[in-house]
């Protein structure tokens, strides 16, 4: 009797524990149950996020004096000697990543755009326009832009020009990732730019080797835009500059060009003052974009013998005097929050685009003003030869730095603490 009741009273203790345990595993699942409902997305946000595409295929229009070699464009000149001066036409088709997740089918549209599943392993897929006709050919790349044009419903056209030491298939990446940005008709020109820094010299000679077809394209345009009136965003990155400052005469009073951004500018600074004495405010925008982190202008400096480069962020006696007035359409903007990697020298693309699109640098980010300028150390080694002063006091009407909106919280109060101190 005894024993049986000891027996019972165990099986009591193991029957409440078991049901103790049960119990405890139920409001373990409810509660990792009531998480996974609270942190679970919407299922409309699910949708939308399987509707985003990680890859778009944006078409580039491109004209170049490159040399054809294969199923692309090499880094020698198309006319080794006896230039004819006739081009080469066409469209590619670049992959770029949908970093800005992107999904309006209807703009896709009306770009052009496709959606793609992965970007090509060497070369992009191009569509060229036959060239044994150098005026057919040439007529039948405008009607391409001009349907662009009409397919975007939109007047609205970027022409960029890249820089040195990029080759074709590498310019056309920075090309699509503008066109990605302004979301515009883009037309890319390219001159043959080598893929070696030990070929820089060699890209000067070929950078002005190709000024006359690039004037030639700029006349083309100018005749295009008189019969279908167009607002062009000129972009040109480092050396690509020298192209877009020696043709300022043939377009700037035609005004079809409503934005000139300059980015990185490698064309000696007092070079440029002398193409653009005598311009006038004409209603459209000069930007220069210059960066702190660029390693690659300061190099070029001394290269050059000691004389800035117009892109260098510290030179104080680079911009021309006509231009430092209060109704002057030109801006400097410092990039250097957002410039990228070790050596710099990169294109801002979205901060491009919210600028021209909105005057604004776009989510997360200020535009604030800027009254002096410090030159980086290397700027400075590169300096010694003319020894310039390393502050300068501009004008905050046409100078801005691109800031965090943290960095900017940071130095508005910093900014605050000092004038308490100074009291």
């Amino acid at each position: 009797m005894r024993a049986s009741g000891v027996t019972d009273t165990q099986d009591q203790a193991k029957l409440h524990q078991q049901i103790l345990f049960a119990n405890g595993r139920l409001l373990f699942l409810s509660i990792a149950l009531f998480l996974l409902f609270i942190a679970a997305p919407p299922a409309e946000s699910i949708e939308a996020a399987a509707h985003i595409p990680k890859y778009l295929q944006i078409p580039i229009l491109y004209v170049t004096d490159r040399e054809l070699t294969g199923e692309t464009f090499g880094t020698h000149r198309r006319y080794a000697s006896f230039c004819q001066h006739h081009m080469y036409y066409g469209t590619e088709f670049v992959t770029v990543a949908n970093d800005q997740a992107k999904s309006d089918s209807q703009l896709f549209e009306r770009l052009g755009w496709k959606v793609v599943d992965k970007k090509e392993a060497k070369f992009s897929p191009k569509d060229r326009i036959d060239p044994q006709d150098p005026e057919k050919a040439k007529a039948a790349f405008f009607d391409r832009a001009q349907k662009s044009l009409d397919q975007s419903e939109n007047r609205r056209l970027g022409v960029f020009v890249h820089g040195s030491i990029d080759a074709f298939e590498d310019a056309s990446q920075d090309a699509a990732q503008l066109a990605y940005s302004l979301q515009t008709p883009l037309i890319m020109y390219s001159w043959p730019a080598g893929s070696h820094t030990r070929g820089y010299f060699i890209d000067g000679s070929n950078c002005e080797w190709s000024q006359e077809h690039f004037n030639t394209f700029c006349g083309d345009l100018s005749d295009f835009s008189a019969k279908h009136p167009i607002e062009v965003t000129a972009i040109a990155h480092s050396m690509g500059n020298r192209l877009l400052v020696r043709a300022l005469h043939l377009v700037y009073d035609k005004q079809f060009v409503k934005n000139w951004e300059l980015v990185s500018p490698d064309i000696d600074a007092d070079t440029c003052r002398h193409y653009v004495i005598g311009l006038k405010p004409n209603g459209s925008k000069f930007r220069l974009y210059v960066s702190n982190k660029d390693k690659l202008l300061p190099v070029a400096q001394m290269l050059a013998g000691g004389y800035y480069r117009l892109g260098e962020a510290d030179d104080p006696m680079k911009l021309p005097k006509v231009w430092e007035t209060t109704d002057a359409p030109f801006e400097r903007i410092d990039f250097t929050a957002v410039d990228k990697g070790f050596e710099g020298h990169t294109i801002p693309s979205e901060l491009i685009a919210n600028i021209v699109n909105t005057n604004s640098a776009g989510p997360g980010l200020q535009l604030v003003p800027e009254s002096e300028v410090h030159a980086g150390r290397l700027e400075k080694f590169a300096d010694r030869a003319l020894k310039l002063n390393d502050a300068y006091r501009f004008p905050e009407e046409f100078c801005k730095r691109v800031l965090r909106a943290e960095d900017t919280l940071q130095k508005h109060v910093g900014r605050g603490d000092r004038e308490k101190e100074s009291k």
